[in-house]
């Protein structure tokens, strides 16, 4: 039995949630499934095959030499995959000048975006001792970026990072949401809006082609939040008797920030692997940015059910389960099932086995280009603009 239909929230359920935003990420996408395939031709940061531009810059010694290696490898698959420039500067402080101005002086002394002349570039600046952060998007990627999106990144998510101490992993985080973004817009899908008025009920972030926030540290973050559910919230998220009602509990965990994975929306076994994920709110309101307005198609047979995609070959499938309590997602089994590559025409491929799922849906999984993808979901290839 296959069902079509469009996961918008209704107002409704915007009203009740909205007031209930927290400090959260699902790092599911990132830190657990995200083990990563790159392509054929791994990209060298050294030796005389190195690619020539520097994406790096570290001056304040805030990354170890490995992070930087990483940095450098993803950031260099990025420009190749979109000719996107993008680059990472840590000073120990800005001199007498803003960090605005600074950020034009760096963008202009490292021609940042200026390959083709098209100002393809995106400058991520840190001020170690004003404690500041600074996005500076070149005019070339208004479209990809739109303030709207950068402010959200640095106001909220890099800011729950930077406030643990955590730059590193607000980094990465941060560069795979331009990445995330960067694909969306080459497909042609520009950034929805909405979905911000979703989570933050209205707010105005508009502020021109950059937006710098200052960082707090650790211990300086005074805004207090509980991720802990209710004893009523946690009755509200249970099993349901589809396996639709069970993923809008799912958005709406996703818009409460609540990283309380004790919820019977999920099953034991993802219950249990979801509570080890670091978390912000902007990573956990970005899976709902992904997610929030995309037509989907769900296929039930007897006791499992899978839900794809139909309009946007970036987003992962779910996987649902029934019990005697009713229906409940299977985060667990789309870990295993799925993984992300890195350097080719899709994102991610199905790699599930001898599971329950793939047996049930073997015949909807077809091999394309040596990518395995769900046969009726949207199977649309990347476009390549770099050198990949």
């Amino acid at each position: 039995m296959v069902k079509m239909t469009t996961n918008k929230l209704t107002q409704s359920h915007v009203v009740v949630w909205f007031k209930l935003l927290g400090v959260v990420i699902l790092s599911l996408v990132f830190l657990s499934r995200c083990r990563c395939s790159p392509e054929k031709g791994k990209i060298q940061t050294t030796g005389p095959k190195a690619l020539a531009t520097r994406h790096i810059y570290d001056q304040a010694g805030i990354l170890s030499d490995y992070n930087i290696r990483k940095f450098e490898e993803y950031t260099s698959w990025i420009f190749r995959e979109s000719d996107i420039d993008i680059r990472l500067v840590f000073v120990k402080n800005t001199s007498n000048m803003t960090i605005e101005e600074f950020a034009v002086e760096k963008v202009e002394e490292l021609d940042i975006g200026r390959k083709n002349r098209e100002e393809r570039g995106v400058l991520l600046l840190y001020d170690l001792e004003g404690k500041k952060l600074r996005i500076e998007v070149g005019y070339g990627l208004e479209a990809y970026f739109p303030d709207v999106f950068v402010s959200y990144l640095v106001h909220d998510h890099a800011s729950d990072f930077f406030s643990n101490g955590d730059i590193t992993t607000a980094l990465r985080l941060l560069i795979r949401m331009l990445h995330h973004r960067i694909r969306e817009q080459v497909l042609g899908n520009g950034f929805d809006p909405r979905v911000i008025e979703v989570i933050r009920h209205g707010g105005n972030l508009s502020g021109g082609a950059g937006v710098s926030a200052v960082m707090s540290t650790r211990g300086e973050n005074k805004a207090s939040w509980s991720s802990t559910l209710s004893d009523e919230e946690r009755r509200y998220y249970s099993p349901q008797p589809t396996p639709k009602e069970i993923y809008n509990k799912y958005l709406e965990w996703l818009i409460t920030g609540k990283h309380d994975t004790k919820i019977d929306i999920f099953t034991a076994e993802s219950q249990k692997h979801m509570s080890s994920f670091p978390m912000t709110k902007a990573y956990f309101h970005y899976i709902l940015m992904q997610e929030y307005g995309r037509p989907y198609q769900i296929c039930i047979r007897n006791d499992v059910a899978l839900l794809y995609f139909t309009k946007d070959p970036l987003v992962c499938p779910h996987f649902f389960k029934k019990s005697d309590k009713g229906w409940q997602m299977d985060i667990r089994a789309e870990v295993l099932n799925t993984r992300n590559r890195v350097g080719g025409i899709y994102i991610w491929d199905y790699r599930g086995r001898d599971d329950i799922y793939t047996k049930t849906f073997i015949d909807k999984l077809v091999n394309i280009k040596n990518y395995v993808r769900i046969a009726d979901g949207d199977n649309r290839e990347l476009p390549i603009r770099g050198d990949v």
